[in-house]
């Protein structure tokens, strides 16, 4: 088994300048619906903008959601939606966030709001139908834009923001998507992933923050571990990292 280093320490004075950007469409907060609006832009409010970024999935690899991130460097105040759990029904994914992904967003100096699946609908891809899996997934829309307004006229910065969203307010949210799957469940009929697994994950965390830096580097390590030469997959089911993926991620906090 090979060995894994790992490296913790402080990163400053981070500096760049972007060329690939894109141009950002703006759209006013009263009309805002996270479930409508493109993956990247500009909120207006009557007093100030601020860029945004939003992830169809809490893991990094699912949809690249670091190149819609990329579109909103150049704004001076930047936030990015990040679902703390996806669900996509028994025979299909599950995926939780990490705090390898919160200490990547902090050194970028962007704000998260956390947000959960409100609604979905039973698949009927071909192929799917007669699977237990889940599509058209939608947020619970109120629940981030009244982040989004937090943040609008929050005045300290994106480190110390994410900071007091994770210790104050992931548990509750993490609750919050465990009961809504529970009531997708109930409108769907489609079976997800037990429940328990997860309770107890949550436990963990709620017993002490801590432990939800430990958890998710352990994670990491069994994953890595764990992998395959031959087709990029990883024992238990579970999907490959990229080799842009860290072993050991930097925690700045």
């Amino acid at each position: 088994m090979a060995e894994v280093l790992h490296f913790t320490g402080f990163i400053k004075g981070v500096t760049y300048k972007t060329y690939l950007d894109d141009n950002l469409i703006r759209i006013n907060l009263d009309v805002f619906d996270i479930n409508k609006v493109r993956g990247y832009g500009l909120i207006k409010s009557p007093t100030t903008e601020i860029a945004y970024s939003k992830w169809v999935s809490p893991k990094r690899t699912k949809s690249y959601p670091f190149a819609r991130i990329y579109n909103t460097y150049n704004s001076s105040k930047v936030i990015t939606i990040i679902p703390v759990i996806k669900d996509e029904g028994k025979d299909g994914d599950i995926d939780k966030i990490q705090y390898s992904t919160i200490s990547w967003v902090n050194l970028l100096n962007i704000y998260i709001v956390l947000a959960y699946y409100y609604t979905a609908k039973k698949s009927t891809i071909k192929g799917q139908i007669n699977k237990n899996k889940l599509s058209d997934q939608n947020f619970a829309n109120d629940f981030v834009k009244f982040q989004i307004s937090e943040i609008l006229t929050y005045r300290q910065s994106a480190l110390h923001w994410n900071k007091n969203l994770f210790e104050e307010r992931f548990t509750q949210t993490f609750e919050k998507a465990l009961d809504s799957y529970d009531s997708i469940f109930h409108q769907t009929g489609v079976i997800i992933h037990s429940r328990e697994g997860l309770d107890k994950y949550l436990h963990k965390i709620r017993e002490e923050f801590e432990e939800f830096k430990n958890i998710s580097l352990r994670d990491f390590q069994k994953i890595n571990y764990s992998i395959s030469n031959n087709d990029n997959h990883f024992k238990g089911g579970m999907k490959g990292l990229p080799s842009a993926a860290p072993s050991s991620p930097f925690v700045v906090i």
